[in-house]
């Protein structure tokens, strides 16, 4: 299995400036899945998402609804400063 983002490699001080959870967000890649899953549109987990000390199995199609989530999320409070809604 492979990682995404290899936070391994991350500098843990300057990382922790960045939000403590920063330099622990991560993807495995599963190295077990086939492509028959994608051929007949089946949803086997593709791989661990680790967040805080934490790992989640995810199908691919979570991995959209997060994907989607987050950027909706960053939409959001980018609106909420633009309006001037921040405290």
């Amino acid at each position: 299995m492979g990682f995404v983002n290899n936070t391994a490699a991350y500098n843990k001080k300057k990382a922790r400036k960045l939000g403590k959870l920063y330099g622990s967000i991560d993807f495995e890649v599963s190295d077990t899945i086939s492509e028959k899953y994608f051929e007949n549109n089946e949803t086997p987990i593709v791989g661990k998402l680790h967040i805080g000390g934490k790992t989640f199995d995810v199908t691919y199609q979570e991995l959209d609804a997060i994907a989607r989530t987050m950027g909706l999320a960053k939409d959001t409070v980018n609106r909420k400063y633009k309006l001037g809604m921040m405290r």
